[in-house]
Parts: structure tokens; sequence; C-alpha cells
């Protein structure tokens, strides 16, 4: 009986865990840079060094519910992009039918130590 039980909780975690949307791995040297959707405007940049996200530049907020791209460099790989809307100090990627917080992404499936807030 107690099986019965347990079965839904595993299948519920399963299917909340979040994918790798940036890939496999975000080595050290890996750069994030948010752009405007027209790629005019650097929003902001960070570099992965060990477990952190560090700023490379200061942030400029994008408005609140603008789209964005994400653009993404590994080291020694072509730049990535992925697109998105900015919110609260966050980028919301599309997944499926649902919106993925970057954040939260950083944090769960790469274990990297982001800022609360991307800017102010």
């Amino acid at each position: 009986m107690r099986c019965l039980l347990v079965l839904p909780l595993l299948l519920a975690a399963a299917l909340a865990a979040l994918p790798p949307l940036l890939g496999p791995t975000l080595p050290p040297g890996t750069e994030l840079r948010l752009l405007s959707a027209d790629l005019r405007t650097l929003h902001g940049a960070w570099r992965v060094e060990g477990r952190r996200l560090l700023p490379l530049s200061p942030p400029l907020a994008p408005k609140a519910g603008q789209e964005v791209q994400l653009l993404l460099v590994l080291p020694g790989e072509r730049p990535r992009a992925f697109p998105g809307m900015a919110e609260r100090g966050d980028v919301f990627l599309p997944w499926e039918k649902e919106r993925v917080s970057l954040l939260r992404l950083l944090k769960e499936v790469y274990g990297l130590a982001p800022p609360e807030r991307l800017w102010p």
C-alpha cells in the first residue's frame, strides 16, 4: 500500500525536474549576455567562475515583460541565442508550454550560485 502512495510523489518530482535547456554543463569561462530582442542593447553580461556567476558589466534593467535574447558563449564554441522574457530581475525562457526561470535553472540544474536578481 505504501508503494502506491509513494509512486505519485516520485512521478510528480520527476515531472517537476528542470531540463538542462542551456546544454549539459556550464564550464568555467562560460559567458551569459542579455541583449534586447533587436541585439542593439546589452542589458548585462556574466561569466561562470567556479560555482559563481560574476557580473562583467553593470546591468541595464530591461523593461518588465520585454522580449530579450540570452546569448550563451561556452569556451571554444560558437555563441547560441535563446529567446526570453525579462521580468523582476530574472529572464524566463520558453520550455514546452511553460516559462522557466533562468536563475532557477542556474541554481537547480547547473549548481551555480547566481545573484538573487540579475538587475535591480
